[in-house]
């Protein structure tokens, strides 16, 4: 067993932007400040497509 820490992600939205995923952040201040809204992991996996909505082409 390694004694390396967990990665502790934190995911942080912007409206018009993609989500920032930071790991073992202590301190979101900077984030906040900077217009992010801290988003839990289950809704963050929740508003990426799924593969079905991947592999829909609009063709001819």
């Amino acid at each position: 067993m390694s004694d390396e820490p967990t990665p502790n992600p934190r995911y942080f939205a912007k409206e018009g932007e993609g989500v920032q995923v930071v790991y073992n952040l202590r301190d979101a201040a900077p984030y906040l400040d900077l217009g992010y809204e801290e988003v839990d992991e289950v809704a963050y996996l929740a508003s990426l497509p799924t593969a079905a909505d991947a592999s829909t082409v609009d063709g001819d």
